[in-house]
């Protein structure tokens, strides 16, 4: 996964409120911004809901959940929304 300080650079620009979603360098790590969009999703996905639900809740289409989802996944290297929730009640996201 991601060495420890790189992590707490993450949830540094995590917690920022912009709407770059372009990968920047943070003390020698890479570190992924969210937009504001992507952090609510995480939120949501963390708090045991489905894509059709998270849809629901934003009233946004389904598939543009999906798009979020996909996103957020590419950004942090994870692959199932297993690991998404785990990282982020690690990292207190």
């Amino acid at each position: 996964m991601v060495a420890r300080h790189c992590k707490e650079a993450l949830h540094v620009v995590v917690e920022r409120k912009t709407r770059l979603t372009k990968i920047s360098k943070l003390n020698g790590c890479t570190a992924v911004r969210m937009t504001k969009r992507e952090r609510e999703i995480i939120a949501l996905i963390a708090d045991g809901m489905n894509n059709k639900e998270i849809a629901q809740q934003l009233n946004i289409a389904t598939h543009t959940v999906k798009s979020h989802v996909h996103n957020i996944m590419e950004k942090l290297d994870l692959h199932t929304r297993l690991q998404l929730s785990k990282f982020t009640r690690e990292e207190n996201l």
